[in-house]
């Protein structure tokens, strides 16, 4: 695995810096960044966004350098991803992390959220923080720059990083069209990705269990194996009933798509670590019971 340094140095000349806690704020009045649409100047303002999100991504780029020793790694034509340092050469846990298309960069769930509420709600940094408590090993994806198509990148990374790890369990969080990307990769590698993954957090995904050519056993593994996270009123957790559902729908606690991996983070990463703990067999009084109960459970915390 070969690592390449980022030669991009942070724009020195852009008006706004990240304060110590993640928040974007005036370098010199020290006011949070306030986004504005100019009628009369559509290029201007598309500029404007545009400088945000290069400052938003070299910024990210560094922490994930400096503050978390992550390698960049280059794809070939398929451009570069970061990779926690021995994540491919040590048993134990991998996460993966595949965000939704766009402008959106490796290390980023959304470059807006993040100059609005900071960095802890639209940055993958609090994902990292929790892979380095668990000695996890990290692989960010990076789909929307210079790779093909996400579909694509998300295989190449698979083949080329993920298949070759010693890793022996495999968690996977894909945010929109990212998790159309993880079940194409399920498409295409059935039983390997079925063997590795020991689970799935679908944030807000745009994937079709009944569009996409996944086959009944697929969507059978899904059921067992991910979660669904989904706009919705109703309070974080709940359960969230749908007739195409191809796993278990929970609320993401919020109606922005943008804001799903913050807000609900704390309730993927516990459904993480307990697929990570092996299944105690339940007797069959306990079988009985909890069959008598489910109806009593059913707007419970489902993970």
């Amino acid at each position: 695995m070969q690592e390449s340094s980022d030669s991009s140095p942070i724009q020195s000349d852009f008006p706004y810096s990240f304060s110590a806690d993640g928040r974007l704020r005036h370098r010199a009045t020290s006011e949070p960044y306030r986004f504005t649409f100019r009628l009369d100047d559509v290029r201007g303002t598309d500029r404007e966004h545009g400088e945000l999100c290069r400052y938003i991504t070299q910024h990210v780029y560094q922490l994930l350098q400096r503050s978390f020793g992550l390698l960049r790694v280059p794809l070939e034509d398929e451009g570069f991803v970061f990779v926690s340092p021995g994540a491919l050469d040590r048993p134990g846990s991998l996460l993966l992390l595949i965000q939704d298309r766009g402008t959106v960069r490796s290390g980023v769930w959304s470059w807006k959220l993040s100059a609005h509420e900071g960095l802890e709600r639209g940055s993958q940094i609090p994902y990292l923080c929790w892979a380095a408590l668990e000695s996890c090993g990290v692989i960010v994806m990076n789909p929307n720059e210079g790779a093909r198509t996400l579909e694509h990148h998300v295989r190449s990374v698979w083949e080329r990083l993920v298949s070759r790890s010693a890793a022996e369990h495999v968690l996977v969080a894909a945010h929109g069209y990212g998790g159309l990307g993880f079940v194409d990769l399920l498409c295409h590698n059935p039983d390997e990705v079925q063997r590795r993954v020991k689970a799935v957090a679908f944030l807000d995904s745009s994937h079709s269990l009944w569009h996409q050519p996944l086959g009944k056993a697929g969507r059978d593994w899904l059921k067992v194996h991910s979660r669904t996270w989904i706009l919705s009123s109703k309070p974080l957790n709940r359960s969230v009933g749908s007739l195409k559902a191809g796993s278990p729908q929970i609320s993401a606690g919020t109606r922005c798509h943008d804001a799903v991996p913050g807000v609900c983070m704390e309730s993927v990463l516990r459904f993480f670590s307990r697929s990570l703990k092996p299944r105690a067999s339940a007797a069959p009084s306990e079988i009985i019971t909890r069959s008598k109960s489910r109806r009593n459970d059913q707007n419970h915390n489902p993970v």
